[in-house]
């Protein structure tokens, strides 16, 4: 890494259609870090929302430049093996699975060599090219950077499903022998919408109630749903980022979602 990057401010940025998270630091000053949420208006696209964000927040000037790391949420996941991984073939891959979705968009994708799977997910045309315009941009998504974590994370079990809430966004992955075997995503306003979701995923993965284990995380309802879940599975562990990021700063920010610490933190 040259001098220049090190010093460079690195901005992380969240983007869901509920607001965004602005993360900014320099790498060579850990107490730099600075941290802002935006709420976006349902009025406005999301490319104006985002737009608007970079002027209100503080510490985001237009005149420098940054490494940038953006997180786009999706619900539209398109996984195919990496001998398949070919730029020029993501268009046809994403339409076979979302034929009704918006053709509007820049397709982006995630290589994860060490599950052997690369993750395709859209980005809205206007969006991408107002992010573009802040620097140099690295984009992931909440599944890519989940299951970095889990595969680093040391994991006792070889088979196991991980359910990762922030707002009203679940996130569902199945794990075998290290590989990604299922990546879900669910828009879901009530706790029993989870639950449902959860344990049909969990039946059809062919996972069992009494020896395999679910891992849970996140933040709307999550001590609610590791008592209802328990019910029906018996080895859940939940993943605490104030026991994993213990010793950081990021800890200190009450709300600050798991995979933007991850991000920062593990990548």
């Amino acid at each position: 890494m040259t001098e220049d990057k090190i010093k460079r401010k690195t901005l992380s940025i969240r983007i869901s259609t509920n607001g965004f998270c602005f993360c900014g630091y320099t790498p060579t000053l850990p107490d730099s870090l600075q941290y802002y949420t935006y709420q976006t208006d349902k009025e406005r696209t999301l490319a104006a929302n985002f737009d608007r964000a970079i002027e209100e927040t503080p510490f985001i000037n237009k005149g420098e430049s940054y490494a940038i790391k953006a997180i786009i949420e999706s619900t539209e996941y398109t996984c195919l093996p990496n001998d398949f991984d070919n730029k020029q073939d993501y268009r046809q891959y994403y339409r076979l699975c979302f034929p009704k979705s918006d053709s509007n968009v820049e397709l982006v994708a995630n290589r994860l060599n060490a599950q052997g799977v690369t993750i395709i997910f859209p980005i809205e045309k206007n969006l991408y090219e107002s992010i573009q315009e802040l620097g140099e941009v690295t984009f992931y998504t909440p599944a890519s950077i989940m299951a970095g974590f889990m595969y680093g994370h040391d994991t006792e079990e070889n088979k196991y499903m991980l359910a990762y809430i922030h707002n009203h966004q679940v996130l569902f992955m199945s794990i075998k022998e290290k590989k990604i075997e299922l990546i879900n995503s669910f828009k879901s306003e009530h706790g029993h919408d989870i639950l449902f979701y959860l344990l049909s995923i969990w039946k059809e993965q062919g996972f069992s109630q009494s020896e395999d284990t679910l891992y849970l995380c996140g933040d709307r309802g999550i001590e609610e749903l590791l008592l209802t879940t328990g019910k029906f599975i018996k080895n859940i562990k939940r993943l605490n980022p104030n026991k994993i990021f213990s010793s950081n700063l990021l800890n200190k920010i009450e709300g600050i979602p798991f995979d933007l610490q991850a991000l920062i933190l593990c990548e």
